[in-house]
């Protein structure tokens, strides 16, 4: 019996020991286990958000930048206009304000001269003058001299006409 007792205490024990298992194992699992698995599952959860998280950020910045490079060349293009337009308005103020000074050169040039010709003509009028009043008192005198002399008359008055034309 003692044989028989030991085999009965054995199969005793192997049950207690499989129940005292199973007992740790579901004590494990409620109290170990599914706060280790929540705890990893939100960890990968959160990290897997991160993850999203990042790349979505990087596509927004690389959206951002291709924005702001678009903006950045469309600005360039916008300078390089208002520069252009700027050299094309400065090029044709220059030439107005050129043909201007020309047109005003031209001006004066023509006051110039048709001041010259009223003075020339007036200087000839004036000379013409003088030469007629010499010729006339050269031709008193030679007329007093000669007074009779017919010859001398004709000749004053032929001075007269020539001077007159000139």
């Amino acid at each position: 019996m003692n044989q028989d007792m030991l085999i009965y205490f054995e199969k005793f024990r192997f049950i207690l020991v499989f129940i005292n298992l199973l007992v740790l194992y579901f004590f494990l699992r409620k109290f170990l286990f599914k706060p280790v698995t929540q705890y990893m599952e939100n960890r990968t959860n959160m990290i897997k958000d991160s993850l999203d998280n990042a790349e979505r950020t990087k596509q927004e910045a690389n959206g951002l930048k291709q924005k702001y490079e678009e903006e950045l060349r469309a600005s360039k293009n916008q300078a390089d206009q208002i520069i252009n337009d700027a050299r094309a308005k400065a090029n044709k103020e220059y030439e107005e304000i050129l043909n201007s000074a020309r047109k005003d050169a031209e001006a004066i040039l023509a006051r110039g001269r048709e001041e010259i010709e009223r003075e020339r003509a007036q200087m000839i009028k004036e000379v013409r003058s003088q030469v007629t009043g010499l010729a006339l008192v050269v031709a008193s005198k030679v007329v007093e001299a000669n007074m009779d002399n017919e010859k001398n008359r004709v000749l004053a008055e032929k001075f007269i006409d020539e001077a007159g034309a000139a």
